[in-house]
């Protein structure tokens, strides 16, 4: 068990109490220079020790031991002793795991009077003051120092005079009566350590000492002060006026008060209070004169920071320190990167000023606050419409509320540069408001909150209206901001009397992120399906290179895409994938037939305006054949392939916020190539073809999380394309067959009306038009079962480009 667990000897109490009442009991005394020393079994005497006499008592009992001068008193392990009361001035105590039980009307268990006492893991108790520390006038005062155990009185805990020091480490102190204190402390030093001290009206009051002008401290380290119906710590200056002192509460300290008050400073008091690396719940309380300049450090308080009429005060709070409560009556209120939830206000026309930095956030009201700064990140977040005489801001912001919050910010004088974060209902109109009514100066942003629904009636918003300056605002990041499926930009204009406003402008509309990434998604299927396919007719065109044997086969491609379609709307497109398949010449006919079949996979990332985005995942199988008659060198390929498209679209907004969507959607396509193989001289070849291609996606509606509705008709695709492949058929020494080639071709879009639906507006996503193709490719038989092949390609258009396709392929033939 701890030291400040040791039970209290009451067996020897109650033998003391017996020996007190017994005849035999004497008053004994310990002459001038005299030692004496007792043991266990030795007469229970009462004991006055004369000067420079020395007392030790070894585990034995005694009644009360009194002492008018210097003297040495040891209590050593296991004794029990009446009330101790060394009041001559210079005396020495050592006491240790002993017991202190002061006689009835005893004025303290253990008093002392500037002397010195090194306590442990001893329980004092008395029905009045369980242990005083005191000084004569003129000398110093008393010093004591105690570690373990506990003290006990029915008036108060302990009481420690002006210029006495005491240190408690470990120990319980408790006053038991209803009007008690746990500690009591006139202008003295007292530090109090891994302690718990509680008082049936107050936990600690520390008051000043009349015509002393010592500046007194109290510094609780890890210890917890309870007043079970009063204050947790009260300053007062009723007995002297004006009393200073010096508070430090440190290291999980905490402060619980039975009227909600952790703190009081009260009677023209003045305190300097550091709260450090502590939790504390509870209200401060100045009053009645009073001052109180309160510091939070690493540190948090749940309660509110209040001034009366004829007080005042200081709050800095700094290191990441919180407070939870309102703020009344203190001329300066200071956040250094920490938080204020609460209220903050002054009365009787006194001037106040409250200051932001190193990323501070308030939230609460103002009133009749005079100066505001928020500087380096720094937030003021309204939670009502608000008057400000001055605001100045330095990279600080200042939130208009939560979303759906609407309130106005009225100042008479702004400057520096800062971020106003404000909201807008667009179905009504409704929304924040910087009113200026007097000069603004500097350069702001504002930071408008954007949506994915369209307003119901577009109107020139006033966000801003200043009455002089040369202030300037622009929307962050000098981007419209997106409401809906149009993006509006910021206007201003003259208010007639001298004055600027700074508006939305409805006439100023372009299209938002979120319906560019709308019309890319249902615009990229028909280029996905078609960069699939081209992997594919290389694959036939190989194969009518090393004849119809069957086989199994792999390919990889990669291709890009820039698309820009009638309605304005660019995207980038990166399509990267792979396909797989087998197949083998049909057993009947002519012999020179082949079909095969085929799945894989393709993705394609789209990369769209102000960082929104977009993923299109293709799944897809499908049927093919290429027939080629070896006499006329006339051939044709045939592909019919299924797709399951899962999209989704990541929309970075003018307000920073992320709007997300997804769908799926199947597609269904095919396309029939015929072409003529010629042989020409040298092993050269020249292979015109024509080609024609469909596909249809089906539509989809969907929305996206910021409340934008999509609606899209079926995508069709036709496109019908004439080129020709150029190329030469090399034999290595090796017996390797290469052959390289290039081709070129030209295609047409034939489908317009791919009609797409943004919030009921309508939009054509129309790639229609002519294309010029262009490849080069080398295809390798490096043995009877095994080849490669390998191509480059481009496409260039009015509405879509292809930067560069590549693909690669293994094939091998049984």
């Amino acid at each position: 068990m701890s030291r400040s667990q040791l039970p209290v000897n009451w067996s020897a109490v109650v033998a003391l109490s017996l020996t007190a009442l017994a005849p035999m009991a004497q008053a004994a005394v310990v002459e001038p220079g005299e030692t004496v020393d007792l043991a266990p079994g030795d007469p229970v005497d009462s004991w006055t020790l004369g000067t420079g006499a020395t007392l030790n008592v070894n585990g034995a009992t005694t009644q009360a031991i009194n002492a008018t001068s210097s003297v040495f008193l040891n209590i050593n392990a296991g004794s029990t002793t009446g009330s101790i009361q060394l009041s001559g001035g210079g005396a020495d105590a050592r006491i240790t795991s002993s017991t202190i039980v002061g006689e009835s009307g005893a004025a303290s268990g253990f008093g002392i009077t500037s002397g010195t006492a090194d306590i442990r893991d001893s329980h004092i108790s008395n029905d009045r003051v369980g242990m005083a520390l005191a000084r004569f006038t003129g000398q110093s005062g008393a010093v004591v120092s105690m570690m373990g155990g506990s003290v006990t009185g029915g008036t108060g805990g302990v009481s420690v005079s002006n210029g006495s020091e005491l240190t408690l480490d470990g120990v319980t102190v408790r006053g038991t009566s209803s009007a008690s204190y746990g500690l009591r402390a006139f202008n003295a030093d007292v530090t109090a350590r891994n302690s718990s001290i509680s008082g049936g009206l107050n936990g600690i009051q520390y008051e000043g000492n009349p015509g002393s002008s010592n500046l007194g401290t109290l510094v609780l380290d890890n210890t917890q002060v309870q007043g079970q119906s009063g204050a947790a710590l009260l300053v007062s200056g009723q007995f002297s006026p004006g009393t200073r002192t010096r508070v430090e509460l440190r290291n999980g300290s905490t402060l619980e008060g039975g009227n909600g008050n952790a703190l009081e400073v009260d009677n023209d008091a003045h305190a300097d209070v550091l709260v450090s690396a502590s939790r504390l719940t509870g209200n401060f309380a100045v009053s009645n004169g009073s001052s109180g300049q309160f510091t939070f450090d690493y540190a948090s308080l749940t309660g509110d920071i209040t001034a009366d009429a004829s007080s005042s005060g200081t709050l800095a709070l700094a290191n990441s320190s919180h407070l939870k409560g309102n703020v009344s009556n203190l001329s300066s209120v200071t956040l250094d990167g920490s938080s204020l939830e609460g209220d903050i206000g002054v009365t009787d026309g006194r001037a106040a000023r409250v200051q932001l930095s190193n990323g501070s956030q308030f939230t609460g009201r103002l009133q009749g606050v005079q100066n505001m700064a928020i500087e380096s990140g720094s937030e003021w977040k309204l939670v009502d419409h608000q008057q400000l005489e001055n605001l100045s801001l330095d990279q600080g912001r200042v939130t208009f509320g939560d979303e759906g919050q609407f309130y106005t910010l009225t100042v008479d004088t702004l400057s520096g540069n800062g971020t106003f974060v404000m909201d807008v209902d667009w179905a009504s109109n409704q929304h924040d408001v910087l009113d200026v009514t007097g000069t603004a100066t500097g350069s702001h942003v504002l930071a408008v909150a954007g949506s994915g629904v369209d307003p119901r009636d577009p109107q020139a918003l006033t966000l801003v209206q200043a009455a002089a300056g040369d202030a300037s605002f622009n929307l962050a990041g000098d981007q419209p901001v997106d409401v809906g499926t149009y993006s509006y930009k910021l206007g201003s204009r003259s208010d007639g009397t001298g004055g600027t406003e700074w508006f939305l402008d409805p006439e100023s509309k372009s299209i938002s992120p979120g319906t560019r990434s709308v019309l890319a998604l249902f615009n990229t299927a028909p280029t996905v399906w078609y960069g699939e396919l081209t992997s594919l007719r290389s694959r036939m065109g190989e194969m009518r290179f090393n004849g119809a044997k069957p086989g199994v086969w792999t390919r990889a491609y990669s291709n890009k895409y820039s698309v820009s379609g009638m309605s304005g709307v660019g995207y980038d497109q990166v399509q990267s994938g792979f396909s797989l398949g087998a197949d083998a010449p049909l057993p009947w006919g002519d012999g020179q037939w082949l079909v095969g079949v085929l799945a894989g996979h393709s993705r394609s990332d789209l990369d769209l305006t102000r960082g929104s985005s977009g993923t299109v995942d293709s799944y897809y199988a499908g049927l093919y054949t290429t027939w080629l008659d070896q006499a006329s060198g006339y051939y044709f390929d045939a592909v019919l392939k299924a797709n399951r498209f899962h999209n989704k679209a990541k929309v970075s907004m003018s307000d920073a916020t992320r709007a997300k969507g997804d769908y799926d959607a199947t597609g269904l396509g095919g396309s029939v190539e015929f072409g003529r193989h010629m042989p020409l001289a040298g092993n050269w070849f020249v292979e015109p073809y024509g080609q024609l291609s469909a596909v249809v996606i089906g539509g989809k509606d969907y929305d996206l999380s910021n409340g934008m509705r999509a609606e899209g008709d079926q995508t069709r695709s036709l496109l019908g394309k004439v080129g020709s492949v150029v190329g030469r058929n090399l034999q290595l020494a090796d017996g390797t067959q290469v052959q390289p080639y290039v081709r070129v071709a030209v295609a047409h879009e034939f489908a317009k009306a791919n009609r797409v639906q943004v919030n009921d507006n309508l939009f054509n996503n129309d790639l229609s038009g002519s294309r010029g193709e262009f490849g080069a490719g080398v295809a390798v038989a490096f043995s009877q079962a095994f080849s490669a092949h390998a191509e480059i390609d481009g496409m260039k258009g009015q509405d879509i480009e292809q930067p560069y396709g590549v693909n690669v392929g293994l094939r091998y033939s049984f």
